[in-house]
């Protein structure tokens, strides 16, 4: 695990090597152990080591035998060792007991299809002498993030964004203003689109070409569902043995490793996998909150998992204050603005685990994977009732019903403060959303949580832009790339590609890599992946997370398989009109803050005030402001 770094003169100029130093230096915090670099005239290529595996002989860059071949590599190959065998095998000489390494010789032996033989995490950058190509390449589903921006005839590309603006004073700092909507609507960035104008993040599954000045994209992988005819009894088997599998090529390591445990089944069933694994006892670590009864707290269900298999378990708790400490540290270490309240805790949770171990598996992925969210079976059938709706009502009717709903959106803020109508908000939008004139817009509508967070057209009013609808293209972008497939398929491929890369990915990456620290993420093996895509939806939607559980069946005990879902939680609402309103007031109502160019002024007071005065309740749209004008401070953007 590490960061990576590099340059390419398009014109064949040469790359000056202090500017790649500095590139490096700005994120010595993802590796630690040590630093290498490779220049040769209009290429340049370093990395931050985190020693892994091979400790001793891993240093990059590597090189092949005839050193034709370069490489610098962050993430983990788990197939490793099946690689080196097949690879001396086939003639090649290893110098290292390195996954590195085993990336060139299959570049040597498979050119651009390598990626079908790799089965991990990674984000690479490959100079290739004999062609005069670099290849840049992220993993299947983009665990390791990779940003490119081109300044000049120069493209530069890093592991984090702060690295590129390390490289000279000639990377601009310009805010992508159409990407806020985007972020004040999803909480998040959508697509390789960033904030940053000019910068974008390598999508999952593809790789870029750089040959003799010209540069391509190319698409490596990408979930499918070529489903196949099986047997439920068939199915949760496959899943077993795929699982106890993945699991097992995760905890490869020549370093300790543990566990990131939460209450729930996800991080259960990878300490029963771990424990049928490892020797001796298992390091888990949980974050919970201490000052206040809070629903979200899975302290005790986490500690009773740990006890069941005889962990070694280490808790966090974390007051209001504590967590609003970490608060502007995960916005710069995040790189891009996110709204993602949980992952502040994670960051301060990466903190203790880095004491104790240097590897830790994170049970993300499951909810997504095994359809975890009455999302997956409530969009499918909402669906299909929008359909007959659009067939036997007529277009007037259908659109005055969506004007009346649309102009009691205003009152969405009032009512939230409501006893006994604050939940309305959250009932009106399913059935508004129906009526909307396609599925496209119904779709977006309902994956962006319009009106159960806060309405677009708010969103619309707060910010002062030449256009609109950015949130709605990106959309449509990513829709455009989805399998044409059944409705079910097609929420389960939305719900990763829209969520995962941009926010729960991404989080769980520069949280623990904040402090030196590898995630590791089983759920994400790219072979359980592509199982998964041939099961039939009918049984992959049985039930919540029905064959994680009914794999699970006879490894974990049934309290603990059994126990329903909870989101992992932050009890920011009662933090927000609490112990932390007057940290927020100190933000928001900061001068340059009520300034900001992008925000109409009037609105945002107007906003803030009703928040404040408690005559409106905002709490995940103040949360996005709060994190939006902490990251415009931290990057000076």
């Amino acid at each position: 695990m590490c960061g990576i770094v590099g340059a390419i003169d398009l014109e064949g100029k040469s790359i000056d090597p202090a500017c790649l130093k500095r590139m490096a230096d700005a994120i010595r915090h993802r590796g630690p152990d040590g630093e290498g670099f490779y220049i040769s005239g209009a290429v340049g290529i370093g990395m931050r080591r985190l020693s892994i595996i091979d400790v001793a002989g891993g240093d990059q860059p590597i090189a092949n035998e005839d050193t034709t071949l370069q490489i610098v590599f962050n993430g983990e190959i788990y197939n490793y060792r099946e690689l080196q065998t097949t690879l001396q095998g086939r003639g090649h000489a290893l110098r290292t007991r390195s996954d590195t390494e085993t990336i060139l010789h299959l570049y040597e032996d498979h050119d651009l299809t390598l990626f079908d033989h790799l089965r991990g995490m990674y984000a690479f950058a490959l100079w290739d002498s004999r062609r005069e190509r670099l290849l840049l390449a992220v993993d299947h589903i983009g665990i390791k993030p990779l940003y490119v921006a081109q300044v000049g005839n120069v493209l530069i590309f890093a592991s984090e964004v702060k690295a590129l603006f390390a490289y000279g004073d000639d990377v601009p700092r310009i805010l992508n203003l159409p990407a806020l909507e985007t972020y004040l609507t999803y909480g998040f960035m959508v697509g390789d689109e960033t904030p940053f104008e000019g910068i974008r993040r390598l999508d999952p599954g593809t790789a870029l070409v750089v040959e003799k000045g010209a540069v391509r994209t190319i698409q490596h992988w990408a979930m499918t569902y070529p489903e196949q005819p099986m047997s439920e009894a068939e199915a949760v088997e496959r899943v077993r043995a795929t699982l106890r599998e993945a699991v097992s090529i995760h905890l490869r390591s020549d370093v300790p490793l543990g566990l990131f445990l939460s209450g729930g089944v996800d991080s259960a069933t990878l300490l029963a996998l771990m424990a049928g694994e490892l020797s001796g006892t298992i390091e888990t670590f949980s974050v919970g909150y201490s000052d206040g009864d809070h629903p979200d707290d899975e302290l005790s269900a986490a500690r009773a998992s740990a006890a069941c298999f005889s962990g070694t378990h280490h808790e966090l708790t974390l007051t209001a204050a504590d967590w609003w400490g970490h608060v502007e540290r995960y916005v710069y270490a995040h790189d891009e603005p996110n709204a993602n309240p949980s992952a502040v805790s994670l960051l301060a949770l990466s903190e203790l685990t880095g004491r104790h171990v240097k590897v830790v598996l994170n049970g993300i992925g499951s909810d997504e994977l095994f359809a975890g969210y009455a999302l997956y079976r409530d969009l499918p059938r909402a669906l299909r009732q929008a359909a007959t709706i659009r067939r036997l009502l007529p277009a007037l009717l259908r659109n005055a019903a969506r004007g009346a709903i649309r102009s009691a959106e205003g009152l969405y803020p009032f009512l939230r403060q409501g006893r006994f109508v604050g939940a309305v908000p959250n009932l009106f939008p399913p059935a508004y959303h129906r009526l909307e004139p396609d599925e496209v817009h119904h779709l977006w509508r309902t994956m962006a949580f319009d009106g159960t967070v806060f309405t677009d057209g708010l969103r619309r009013s707060l910010l002062c832009l030449p256009e609109g609808g950015r949130a709605f293209s990106v959309f449509q972008a990513l829709l455009a790339r989805a399998p044409q497939t059944m409705a079910e398929n097609l929420i389960h491929w939305l719900k990763m590609y829209l969520w995962l890369p941009g926010n729960g990915l991404l989080s769980a990456d520069k949280v623990s890599m904040a402090h030196s620290l590898e995630g590791r993420v089983p759920f994400f093996d790219r072979i359980l992946m592509e199982l998964v895509g041939t099961i039939p939806a009918a049984i992959r939607l049985k039930g919540n997370k029905f064959l994680l559980r009914a794999a699970m069946d006879e490894t974990l005990p049934a309290p603990i398989r059994d126990r329903a879902k909870k989101p992992f939680g932050t009890p920011i609402r009662a933090w927000f009109e609490g112990a932390l309103r007057e940290r927020l007031r100190e933000v928001l109502y900061d001068p340059a803050a009520r300034q900001r160019p992008y925000l109409d002024g009037v609105v945002y007071r107007r906003l803030i005030d009703g928040h404040f005065a408690g005559r409106t309740s905002q709490t995940e749209l103040i949360w996005r402001l709060v994190t939006l004008e902490l990251w415009v401070r931290g990057f000076g953007v």
